[in-house]
């Protein structure tokens, strides 16, 4: 087990080698429903684009409780019926650390989210694993004075992005950037840095 490190004992961007099957993993999601959750209608909003698309994957398991006046994303966990049993469940048991509310986002060419802070890592550390991309399908992390760039690439791995550090995505291609977004309770899947 890691010691828990905190936003600013953590870099910007891990990529994680995990060889999951990206197209058959994109292949559970075939039909595409738009859907918020609470914690995205009532955060996120004011930072995305009209076409920044999510759809939830997981409900609360348990009574919600509140942080500063907003849901705790710590209290979702639930994987929705339609996922049960499939590839996305697969994917989601290999964390070590028990993984809490799951989204896919699909940003539609031209969209973005504004550079926002979500969380310490010592409350939640969240892994964006890519579906689809293209090259002009960026994530930015302000890590100090230096915004970090990267192109997430939907090559089977996955990416830990810093939820502590004013950060920011955007979709300047033609086709559109996806990925799955799990949040887990625990750093036990971050390697030793």
């Amino acid at each position: 087990m890691n010691i828990i490190k905190n936003r600013k004992q953590l870099p910007s961007f891990i990529k994680i080698e995990k060889n999951i099957d990206v197209n058959k993993l994109l292949n559970c999601f075939k039909t595409f429903v738009h859907s918020q959750d609470n914690i995205s209608a009532t955060c996120g909003t004011p930072y995305l684009s009209d076409n920044y698309l999510q759809m939830t994957l997981t409900s609360a398991i348990e009574d919600m409780k509140y942080v500063r006046d907003k849901e705790d994303e710590r209290c979702y966990g639930k994987l929705n019926e339609e996922y049960q049993g499939t590839y996305v469940e697969d994917i989601l048991n290999t964390f070590k650390s028990k993984y809490t509310r799951v989204r896919i986002i699909k940003k539609k060419p031209c969209s973005y989210i504004l550079p926002h802070i979500d969380y310490d890592t010592t409350y939640s550390v969240r892994y964006y694993i890519p579906l689809q991309t293209n090259p002009w399908a960026m994530t930015a992390v302000q890590n100090n004075e230096v915004v970090d760039v990267m192109n997430l690439k939907a090559d089977g791995s996955m990416y830990f992005v810093n939820p502590g550090l004013p950060h920011s995505a955007w979709n300047f291609g033609k086709e559109d950037d996806i990925r799955m977004v799990v949040s887990v309770n625990g750093q036990d899947d971050l390697p030793n840095i």
